[in-house]
């Protein structure tokens, strides 16, 4: 999960580890903030998924499946893929989390 700021129209990703609002502003030490010489409130960070690991699991999987020829290959691509959905579910949850999460007063 990657956080960013938007500054005319361009995201502007934050070097930040955070699953909420609150744990922002605590990590940071208060819900405002100076950003390449702006300043924001941490309900202005929006989290996005970092990675799409569904397509790369069928890529990682249908290599690696190679092995065990066409049959490998379709075996291992679907499992890849399988194992990658699971990735992106959870990538997605933390996004949600973190979207919708507020920071006390």
């Amino acid at each position: 999960m990657k956080l960013y700021v938007v500054n005319n129209q361009k995201r502007e990703y934050l070097n930040v580890v955070a699953y909420t609002r609150q744990e922002l502003a605590n990590t940071i030490g208060s819900p405002w903030f100076t950003f390449n010489g702006n300043q924001y409130h941490v309900h202005q960070v929006i989290a996005t998924a970092e990675t799409n690991n569904t397509a790369a699991g069928a890529v990682i999987g249908g290599l690696i499946g190679l092995l065990g020829g066409p049959f490998g290959v379709l075996v291992g691509g679907t499992l890849g893929g399988a194992l990658g959905n699971g990735g992106d579910t959870n990538e997605a949850a933390k996004v949600n989390r973190f979207n919708q999460s507020t920071v006390s007063r």
